[in-house]
């Protein structure tokens, strides 16, 4: 019953369409109408797709460069080459007005050797932990030859901070001179004093 209705109407339809002007015109009208309508939601619809696409794709990329950023060298992949944290001098006087030079005991020029490991990628930036140490004075270890264990044992932590060297452009198996004046936030005045320094971050970018 429900096909013989389709079919009565699909031929009362094609009647009218060929009989009638007036319907037929509303019916082409009616089409074209249709289809607009679903060209225009066709059109909006690859519009999006292609938008999501490109989002997808700089999510993608921007997700590789961060992988590159932050995981491509390690820190051991930075190596500690000759170091120094030295007092640098300052100008006083005296009670008398005389004028002389001393160590600054609360500021300290840090020059360390940064040295790429990495054979693919340049390093961006390091950052240093530096650890100052007060000691006693029967500690005579030389600095070259410390310890991060036994200075802990027998020594007192005074000042800890970072350092950062940024930005930096170490090219692969490539060595940096990095030289700046630290100081140590409530530090008081070092005795016999040691330091220990390693890589705390190291950020990196394809090498070119």
């Amino acid at each position: 019953m429900r096909w013989l209705v389709i079919y009565l109407l699909l031929i009362a339809i094609i009647w009218l369409f060929v009989t009638n002007r007036m319907w037929r015109r509303g019916l082409l009208a009616f089409a074209t109408i249709v289809f607009g309508v679903f060209m225009l939601i066709f059109t909006l619809t690859q519009r999006e797709i292609e938008a999501d696409i490109k989002t997808a794709d700089r999510f993608s990329e921007v997700r590789r460069q961060e992988t590159v950023t932050f995981t491509a060298v390690k820190k051991t992949d930075i190596a500690i080459g000759q170091t120094s944290l030295t007092n640098p001098n300052r100008t006083v006087f005296d009670s008398a007005g005389r004028e002389r030079v001393e160590p600054d005991l609360f500021r300290w020029q840090l020059q360390t050797m940064l040295t790429n490991r990495s054979t693919e990628f340049t390093v961006a930036s390091v950052t240093l932990r530096v650890t100052l140490f007060s000691c006693p004075v029967f500690y005579d270890v030389e600095q070259a030859d410390v310890d991060p264990g036994k200075l802990n044992a027998n020594c007192t932590v005074i000042g800890t901070r970072t350092v950062g060297f940024d930005p930096l452009d170490l090219k692969p198996s490539g060595s940096y001179q990095g030289d700046q004046i630290v100081t140590f936030p409530n530090q008081p005045e070092p005795r016999n004093p040691r330091y220990w320094i390693e890589v705390q971050t190291v950020t990196a970018k394809r090498g070119e």
